[in-house]
């Protein structure tokens, strides 16, 4: 996967401002086109609990007004073990603006967004996809593979990370009258992937055969004696 030198000069600035607040530096995205947009992905340390918010802070006036976007659902002030705060987010949304206008990084007009990498997360380190082997992910690749002429995106299942080599099982085969097969890539050649999340399957039955569905609405029974009621003339 390639690599930016705003992206990592920002994220030179970043590391120590997140590893402050107890958090880690997940990745970089750099959006051009109009006004700039970076945006900041931050995770919680494994094995960490999240600190208590503290006090708000005030910050100096930035290039932009930064995005803080909420982590995975979750409210104000929650503090979890191994989940980013949207306080966490927030405060250091605005030390890292903070610091990018002093240090004069940025020199055009950007909007700063701060978030965890949420439920899809993007990868940006070939490491971070080994405790996803076995999940699906969705990657494309700086050039089209030799084994499928002219197709460079992928929906695929992990099948193992070694070293900077990544192997996956597409969901397809290059011809119909194939059975998909495992493809190994080096990580400098893909050029983004992200997870996939797949969400349970709310059709299907649940316990006591409840499937959760709404039940279709039955005829009412006539009371005894008397002619079916019409619910047309209530």
């Amino acid at each position: 996967m390639s690599t930016h030198p705003l992206r990592d000069a920002v994220a030179a600035i970043a590391t120590p401002l997140a590893d402050a607040l107890g958090i880690a530096l997940w990745g970089i995205e750099i959006i051009d086109g109009g006004r700039m947009v970076l945006r900041v992905y931050v995770d919680a340390k494994p094995g960490m609990s999240v600190p208590e918010a503290a006090a708000p802070e005030i910050a100096a006036p930035q290039v932009a007004a930064p995005e803080v976007a909420a982590p995975d659902g979750e409210a104000a002030g929650d503090a979890t073990p191994e989940r980013v705060t949207i306080d966490q987010c927030a405060r250091l949304s605005r030390q890292l603006g903070l610091a990018l206008d002093v240090e004069d990084v940025v020199r055009d007009a950007y909007v700063l967004e701060v978030s965890s990498p949420g439920l899809e997360r993007p990868f940006f380190e070939i490491a971070q996809i080994a405790p996803y082997v076995g999940r699906t992910i969705e990657l494309t690749l700086a050039v089209p593979h030799p084994e499928w002429p002219g197709r460079r995106k992928f929906r695929a299942d992990i099948v193992r990370v070694e070293g900077d080599t990544l192997t996956f099982l597409p969901d397809t085969a290059p011809r119909p009258d194939e059975d998909p097969a495992p493809i190994s890539v080096a990580w400098d050649d893909v050029k983004k992937a992200h997870l996939i999340h797949i969400f349970p399957d709310t059709t299907r039955p649940q316990p006591g055969g409840k499937t959760g569905q709404r039940k279709k609405a039955q005829p009412k029974k006539p009371a005894r004696g008397g002619a079916p009621h019409d619910d047309t003339t209530d």
